[in-house]
């Protein structure tokens, strides 16, 4: 899952895409802008300045080891209250597999665990088509609301699909889950033989030790709000971008590995929900892109509009995945004004009128590249 070829670590792969616009810095461009003034001004983009904040219950992230080569448990902790599960594990058995996510009461009384918000996409060996899916499932709001009942000592898995589905080898599995308890609650990510119950295993399998990377641990604020500090005006602003999973505009989450105690780094904020809260205001429509400065990305976004209309946007589409043509050797100055290329790639999500209440909901797309830049625009059409 992991990436962040530009900024911080490198994942999958890549093939093609449509409407291409990129960064370079202004100071690799001044001789160019002095031969072309008016359209190098005219591709300027500025950072816009925003503050961030976190909040909610807590993160539990597996995907360390991401490569399964045994069964065991994956990762552990206990809750009580909100939380997220979000796991990302690929089979490199020759044989297929369970993952599950199992539950149980550590508490004293009766309680029940309720899921509020899930995504469980079918395994796959394309590993970008997975971490699409899960993203686009889990924008589709609002959902159903699950009670899984559990009395004290009492375990159940978080899906009944878990106890059934098949992990083939060399396929990703990933999901996301919203959760809550109001009694302790110890969440097991576990993957086990084919025929193998997850609920008996969980009670004697051995904790998996975890590899180089250790992307796993339980975050405090499973949640981060990004507000801009002014409105934006497409007239009087021109381009704009913010930086999103670059771990200097955007910082990784740090939090503890419950296994062992020891301190953990999320990499990529991987299972944090972003808000993006971004009014805007003048009279032309706001262009809204998205381009990936590390690679390849396949994503959604949920885009809002006064919190009542609202709709998912795939990142590209038409297309599974986009950013396979980025240069990687790129020199940029995030936080500085830069100039937009032909050199990345963009993927357009709608243009809007301005709107004092638009947000977007966003969230790192497993399998997928950081960091990425999220623009605002002048709509000349």
């Amino acid at each position: 899952m992991r990436s962040l070829v530009v900024l911080v670590m490198a994942f999958f792969i890549g093939t093609a895409f449509t409407g291409v616009a990129a960064v370079r810095s202004v100071h690799a461009q001044q001789q160019e802008q002095a031969q072309k003034p008016a359209q190098t001004l005219a591709r300027l983009m500025k950072p816009w300045p925003v503050e961030s904040r976190d909040s909610g219950g807590v993160l539990l992230l597996s995907d360390s080891p991401e490569y399964l080569a045994e069964y065991g448990i994956l990762y552990s902790d206990v809750i009580n209250g909100d939380a997220r599960v979000f796991y990302y594990h690929v089979n490199v058995m020759d044989r297929p597999g369970k993952l599950a996510v199992v539950v149980e009461n550590m508490g004293s009384r009766r309680t029940q665990v309720v899921v509020e918000r899930s995504a469980m996409p079918e395994p796959d060996p394309n590993y970008l088509q997975v971490g699409k899916n899960t993203q686009i499932s889990y924008m589709r709001i609002p959902q159903p609301e699950r009670k899984i009942p559990l009395e004290p000592g009492s375990r159940n898995l978080l899906h009944p699909l878990m106890g059934a589905e098949l992990v083939e080898p060399q396929s990703l599995v990933s999901g996301m889950y919203d959760i809550s308890a109001s009694e302790p609650v110890k969440v097991s990510v576990v993957f086990c033989p084919a025929r193998s119950n997850p609920l008996d295993f969980v009670q004697h399998a051995r904790v998996l030790p975890k590899d180089k990377v250790a992307l796993r641990g339980t975050f405090k604020g499973m949640n981060r709000t990004i507000s801009a500090k002014s409105a934006y005006d497409p007239q009087r602003d021109g381009l704009v971008y913010i930086p999103l999973g670059d771990d200097e505009y955007d910082r990784y989450k740090h939090g503890v590995d419950a296994t062992d105690g020891s301190q953990a780094v999320n990499y990529g904020n991987y299972g944090v929900m972003y808000r993006l809260e971004l009014p805007t205001m003048g009279s032309q429509p706001v262009q809204v892109m998205l381009t990936p400065l590390g690679g390849v990305y396949a994503g959604a976004v949920r885009v809002e509009e006064d919190r009542q209309l609202a709709k998912v946007v795939h990142n590209p589409t038409g297309r599974l995945f986009f950013g396979d043509v980025t240069p990687a050797n790129l020199e940029l100055h995030l936080g500085k004004n830069v100039i937009l290329t032909s050199d990345f790639e963009l993927s357009h999500m709608g243009s809007y009128k301005p709107n004092r209440n638009f947000a977007l909901q966003y969230s790192p797309p497993g399998a997928s590249n950081l960091p990425v830049l999220l623009i605002l625009a002048p709509d000349n059409r």
